[in-house]
């Protein structure tokens, strides 16, 4: 039973890889869950008892698939806002594109925010200072050699 409020924030992280829209739908499940079965409670208390509320029983399968239905709403909606980011995404990358080519710029401009940017910067310079190091050192091995 402990797994029940467990199990969609584990599915959620593993199909989404997105922490926060995996808390979101583990809320959606647990709301839409308990709503259900605080229902099936309440209408068993009135007299109303035509499910059982026994966590095995056909009250927990009916609040699972509710929980469910709630987490699919909640992935629709997130899908759907994933979609729109991406579409104005690409407007805006084909907006700077047909900038660039009105002002005759050919090029994207680079990211500097980048780490893979700054590491092969950081691998660049060491390389030159690498190499103007050993060009110093023969240099000075080819002068002691003259003079000697």
């Amino acid at each position: 039973m402990w797994l029940i409020p467990i199990a969609p924030f584990i599915v959620a992280i593993s199909t989404t890889w997105s922490l926060r829209e995996a808390i979101r739908e583990t809320v959606w499940f647990n709301v839409g869950y308990v709503l259900t079965l605080l229902v099936i409670y309440m209408a068993d208390v009135f007299g109303y008892g035509y499910i059982s509320t026994s966590p095995t029983g056909p009250g927990a399968g009916l609040g699972m698939a509710v929980g469910f239905g709630a987490l699919a709403v909640a992935r629709y909606r997130w899908k759907k806002e994933q979609y729109a980011k991406a579409v104005a995404r690409a407007e805006e990358q084909r907006r700077l594109a047909a900038e660039r080519k009105r002002q005759g710029i050919t090029t994207a401009p680079a990211r500097d925010d980048s780490l893979v940017i700054h590491a092969f910067r950081f691998a660049g310079t060491m390389e030159r200072t690498r190499r103007q190091m050993l060009a110093k050192r023969r240099a000075d091995n080819q002068s002691t050699a003259a003079d000697q």
